[in-house]
């Protein structure tokens, strides 16, 4: 596994930024993303998973898993992340799966420095957690059955946001009286 990986964005370029509120403490599904100048931060891409490296939010669970990206897309997000991406044929699924376990937890949480209150995990203290590797033939395994239930996953996640929008867009014209329930249907058909 590599912890912040190169990951190239030329500074001022417009991209796409993720913040710590918008990271979930279960699940993967993230918040709404704004558009910026990149001038620092985390950078990743497509299936990486962000994990938070400051108090309290490393205790309270916030991972994302990267599935909101284009193929070859790069996004930047908080200082506060640490950049997780699987290599030597090392699913991504499994990395995430790997960030959220409660072995590796308590491994990060113990290994954060700082003022109370302030304390951070440092990557570099990350790549030294000791786990038993599986075999090449079982990591394929799990991504093949991971990668089709992260992808289901992902489609429910888009699909909430969807119908939160229709919600939100409909709920204040139906109640107003601006818009009826048969017109209502109409839209939505």
């Amino acid at each position: 596994i590599e912890f912040d990986p190169k990951t190239p964005i030329k500074k001022g370029v417009h991209t796409r930024f993720l913040s710590m509120t918008e990271v979930p403490t279960q699940g993967f599904a993230i918040g709404e993303l704004e558009e910026r100048p990149y001038s620092g931060g985390a950078k990743f891409r497509l299936a990486d998973t962000l994990l938070a490296r400051i108090t309290p939010c490393l205790e309270n669970g916030k991972t994302a898993y990267v599935d909101f990206l284009n193929e070859k897309e790069v996004a930047a997000g908080s200082t506060e992340f640490i950049v997780m991406r699987g290599k030597h044929n090392v699913p991504s699924e499994f990395v995430y799966c790997l960030a959220r376990s409660t072995e590796f937890r308590k491994y990060a949480i113990a290994q954060m420095v700082g003022t109370s209150g302030r304390q951070r995990v440092s990557a570099d203290s990350l790549k030294n957690y000791l786990f038993p590797i599986p075999k090449k033939e079982r990591l394929i395994k799990f991504g093949l059955v991971s990668q089709p239930l992260f992808a289901r996953i992902s489609a429910n996640n888009k699909q909430s946001r969807t119908l939160a929008t229709l919600r939100d867009t409909l709920l204040p014209q139906l109640l107003s009286g601006r818009l009826t329930v048969r017109k209502a249907a109409e839209v939505v058909a």
